[in-house]
């Protein structure tokens, strides 16, 4: 399959030295796990590095993709009928992208919900409400998870995950002792309030770097969605994908600290940007394929089969 690194893909590059100087600080703190197995920040930050590389390097190797997704993504190989739907879909979305498609290998969760994602290194999911989708915009979904393949976003999203993983376990820790402090301090709201604002003082000023960092990895999953929509436009699915994020409805959340924590960006947005990018398209190219698809439903149009 033909990788071409973006925009999202560059965006992790700082969060990922975020996670790495975080852990590297942690090695001279008075009180810490890295500090126990760690004598210099800089040996943390190459070996950390090292085997977060090598932990996305192994996602290459098939048996080790599908060991991995079978245990922080369980899902079910197709059935017949879907396996024979979703290998003509993926040779369409082939020839009109120009990516061999032939290699992904696709895997259901039965969820209920409507949604796809694209894992590891060769790895698609779709769920079994996704599959019930008209062919079109079931195709341009998959279109969309290509999208995110062709940036190795999934790889990239791997490999900071790792680093990052010293700041969630000391996060968690930072939320026993608040649980901890309020069993002690319950009965006193005064001094129970005192307590968790200086425990979360505390974690702040520890933890500062880490939460910058997770604030620009989750920058950075918001922009790999409008970059994996923009692949699927300029591939022909635009109209598709309108009409399935149209039906989809907007989950965003309620507050300024959500949408900052958020994964996806606003479903609106997203529709906003597709529109745009249709229209540009459209104005380029007036008499091309782009209009073609515009000018027909997707699933009138000639020549087609009749976490997003």
């Amino acid at each position: 399959m033909r990788r071409q690194p973006d925009r999202a893909l560059l965006s992790l590059l700082a969060p990922l030295l975020l996670f790495i100087a975080f852990g590297a600080a942690r090695v001279d703190a008075p009180v810490s796990l890295i500090g126990l197995l760690f004598d210099q920040a800089w040996v943390f930050a190459i070996v950390a590095l090292a085997v977060a590389i090598l932990g996305a390097v192994l996602l290459f190797i098939r048996p080790v993709e599908r060991r991995v997704a079978g245990v922080f993504a369980p899902a079910r190989e197709p059935k017949e009928d879907e396996a024979a739907l979703l290998r003509r879909l993926l040779g369409d979305l082939g020839r009109r992208s120009g990516i061999d498609t032939a290699k992904l290998h696709v895997l259901v969760h039965e969820s209920g919900d409507l949604n796809a994602a694209a894992g590891a290194a060769r790895l698609l999911f779709v769920t079994d409400r996704a599959l019930r989708l008209p062919e079109p915009q079931l195709e341009a979904l998959l279109a969309h998870e290509l999208g995110h393949h062709r940036g190795l976003h999934p790889l990239a999203t791997t490999l900071v995950w790792w680093l990052a993983l010293p700041g969630e376990a000391l996060a968690k820790v930072y939320s026993l002792l608040r649980g901890l402090a309020r069993r002690l301090t319950g009965s006193v709201r005064l001094l129970a309030l005192l307590v968790q604002l200086l425990i979360v003082a505390w974690q702040l000023v520890v933890m500062w770097i880490y939460y910058v960092g997770k604030l620009l990895m989750q920058w950075a999953a918001r922009l790999s969605e409008f970059v994996a929509d923009n692949a699927a436009v300029d591939w022909g699915y635009g109209p598709a994908l309108l009409e399935l994020y149209g039906a989809m409805g907007d989950d965003e959340a309620p507050t300024r600290l959500g949408r900052l924590l958020a994964d996806h960006p606003p479903m609106p947005e997203r529709i906003a940007r597709i529109e745009q990018a249709i229209g540009d398209d459209l104005r380029q190219n007036p008499g091309g394929e782009g209009a073609a698809t515009a000018a027909h439903p997707p699933d009138q149009a000639a020549g087609r089969a009749a976490e997003v």
